[in-house]
C-alpha cells in the first residue's frame, strides 16, 4: 500500500475535521480499506459524500475496496476520513497521524499535514 497527497483541514478543538489522500494498491490482489484510527480526535471514521436529491450527505462507508493495482482518491465532495470531535485545535502547519486498517490485518501510519483547501 502507499498512500501520498494527504492533508488534513483545519479545525478547532471538539469540531470535526476531513483527511483527504490517495490509497494506492500495488499488490497483484484487491484490498479492502476497513477502519482508520487517530490519537488526535474522538474517532476516524471513513465517509463518502454523496447528492440525494440535491442535497449532500455523508455516509459511513465500513469497507473500500482498493482493486489491485489501482488508486483510490479521497478528495473533498467524495471519500475522506472524517475526524470526529478532534481534541486540539487543528491549524496549517500541524500534523495527524491516521492508523489505516485494511483486510490483510495491515496497518499503515500516515503523518497527515493540515491545510487550507
Amino acid at each position: 500500500m502507499e498512500v501520498r497527497q494527504s492533508w488534513a483541514r483545519i479545525a478547532d478543538s471538539g469540531a470535526t475535521s476531513g483527511a483527504y489522500m490517495e490509497i494506492g494498491n500495488n499488490d497483484t490482489v484487491s484490498i479492502t480499506l476497513v477502519g482508520a484510527s487517530t490519537p488526535d480526535a474522538g474517532a476516524a471514521e471513513v465517509h463518502e459524500t454523496m447528492q440525494q436529491d440535491g442535497t449532500a450527505h455523508m455516509m459511513p462507508r465500513p469497507a473500500l475496496r482498493i482493486p489491485a493495482g489501482d488508486v483510490v482518491e479521497m478528495a473533498p465532495g467524495g471519500l475522506h476520513v472524517m475526524l470526529v470531535d478532534v481534541r486540539r485545535a487543528l491549524t496549517v502547519g500541524d500534523s495527524v497521524r491516521i492508523s489505516l486498517r485494511f483486510s490483510d490485518s495491515t496497518n499503515v501510519v500516515v503523518v497527515v499535514p493540515v491545510r487550507t483547501p
